[in-house]
Protein backbone atom coordinates (compact mmCIF):
# COMPACT_ATOMS: atom_id res chain seq x y z
CA UNK A 1 0.00 0.00 0.00
CA UNK A 2 1.56 3.54 -0.91
CA UNK A 3 -0.90 5.97 0.96
CA UNK A 4 0.07 6.51 4.82
CA UNK A 5 -1.68 8.90 6.60
CA UNK A 6 0.20 10.06 9.86
CA UNK A 7 -1.94 11.87 12.38
CA UNK A 8 -4.25 11.78 15.73
CA UNK A 9 -7.90 10.19 15.45
CA UNK A 10 -9.00 13.26 17.65
CA UNK A 11 -7.80 15.97 15.27
CA UNK A 12 -10.40 17.83 12.86
CA UNK A 13 -7.20 18.19 10.55
CA UNK A 14 -6.42 14.58 10.13
CA UNK A 15 -10.17 13.43 10.21
CA UNK A 16 -10.87 16.29 6.87
CA UNK A 17 -8.18 14.27 5.11
CA UNK A 18 -9.64 10.46 6.09
CA UNK A 19 -12.79 12.09 4.82
CA UNK A 20 -11.65 12.74 0.97
CA UNK A 21 -9.40 9.81 1.16
CA UNK A 22 -12.92 7.61 2.18
CA UNK A 23 -14.91 9.80 -0.80
CA UNK A 24 -12.03 8.64 -2.93
CA UNK A 25 -12.28 5.38 -2.52
CA UNK A 26 -8.48 5.52 -1.98
CA UNK A 27 -6.69 2.87 -0.01
CA UNK A 28 -4.42 3.99 3.06
CA UNK A 29 -2.94 3.10 5.84
CA UNK A 30 -3.89 5.16 9.23
CA UNK A 31 -0.45 5.54 11.40
CA UNK A 32 -1.45 6.64 15.01
CA UNK A 33 0.57 10.08 16.50
CA UNK A 34 0.26 10.57 20.13
CA UNK A 35 0.04 14.20 20.32
CA UNK A 36 -0.70 13.66 24.63
CA UNK A 37 2.94 12.07 24.86
CA UNK A 38 4.56 14.57 22.45
CA UNK A 39 5.33 11.91 19.41
CA UNK A 40 4.68 14.72 17.10
CA UNK A 41 7.48 16.06 18.18
CA UNK A 42 10.18 13.08 18.41
CA UNK A 43 13.17 13.09 15.73
CA UNK A 44 11.57 10.60 13.85
CA UNK A 45 8.41 12.30 13.19
CA UNK A 46 10.34 15.97 12.57
CA UNK A 47 12.41 13.84 10.04
CA UNK A 48 8.64 13.88 8.12
CA UNK A 49 7.13 17.22 8.88
CA UNK A 50 9.98 19.78 10.46
CA UNK A 51 7.10 21.99 12.06
CA UNK A 52 5.88 18.95 13.96
CA UNK A 53 2.19 19.27 12.89
CA UNK A 54 -0.27 17.02 11.58
CA UNK A 55 -1.33 14.70 9.26
CA UNK A 56 1.42 13.87 7.45
CA UNK A 57 0.49 11.97 3.80
CA UNK A 58 3.08 9.60 2.27
CA UNK A 59 3.01 8.48 -0.91
CA UNK A 60 5.89 5.75 -1.67
CA UNK A 61 8.80 8.16 -2.18
CA UNK A 62 6.60 11.71 -1.67
CA UNK A 63 5.76 13.09 1.61
CA UNK A 64 3.18 16.31 1.61
CA UNK A 65 2.39 18.71 4.45
CA UNK A 66 1.87 21.89 5.19
CA UNK A 67 2.24 25.09 7.11
CA UNK A 68 1.19 28.66 6.69
CA UNK A 69 -0.07 29.47 2.75
CA UNK A 70 -1.37 25.85 2.38
CA UNK A 71 -2.92 24.06 5.85
CA UNK A 72 -1.82 20.46 5.73
CA UNK A 73 -4.87 19.27 4.84
CA UNK A 74 -5.46 21.45 2.39
CA UNK A 75 -2.31 20.02 0.44
CA UNK A 76 -3.31 16.58 1.04
CA UNK A 77 -6.95 17.76 -0.55
CA UNK A 78 -4.90 19.05 -3.67
CA UNK A 79 -2.89 15.71 -4.27
CA UNK A 80 -5.64 13.32 -3.68
CA UNK A 81 -8.32 15.07 -5.97
CA UNK A 82 -5.31 15.09 -8.81
CA UNK A 83 -4.82 11.59 -8.32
Amino acid sequence: MGLKVYGAGMSTCTARVLTVLLEKEAEYELVPINLAVGEHKQPAYLAKHPFGQIPVLEDDDLTLFGKFIISPAGLVFLYVIKC
